[in-house]
């Protein structure tokens, strides 16, 4: 259920960003709720966009199928710069995922539903 829903927000519906519509690694959720992050190392995927410690990236393209492997495109902006990256995207488990830039596939964060 969650990846279905998931999917369709990926892919640019107009929706709502609340809790309930992220998914991040531990200091990534930690924000989404309000809280102190635990590292500056957070990554929260939003149903349009890729926010990390000092930079945002905006969805722009979805390669693949979330329910088994897929590429993200993204326009980024951050500290007074603008670039483009790509993120690989696994899902492992129901509620768990992987997520890495292409051009730097040793850095593979772990995302869950943040609510």
């Amino acid at each position: 259920m969650m990846r279905s829903t998931f999917g369709l927000a990926v892919m640019g519906l107009p929706i709502a960003a609340h809790a309930y519509d992220a998914i991040g690694n531990e200091s990534g959720c930690d924000r989404v709720m309000g809280r102190e992050e635990s590292s500056d190392n957070l990554f929260i995927l939003w149903p349009a966009m890729i926010e990390r410690w000092e930079s945002n990236c905006t969805i722009v393209g979805l390669e693949g199928d979330l329910d088994t492997g897929s590429v993200i495109h993204t326009s980024c902006e951050g500290e007074g710069s603008t670039w483009s990256q790509s993120y690989g995207m696994t899902p492992v488990d129901d509620d768990l995922y992987t997520i890495w830039p292409v051009e730097a596939p040793e850095q593979i964060f772990e995302l869950r539903q943040c609510a």
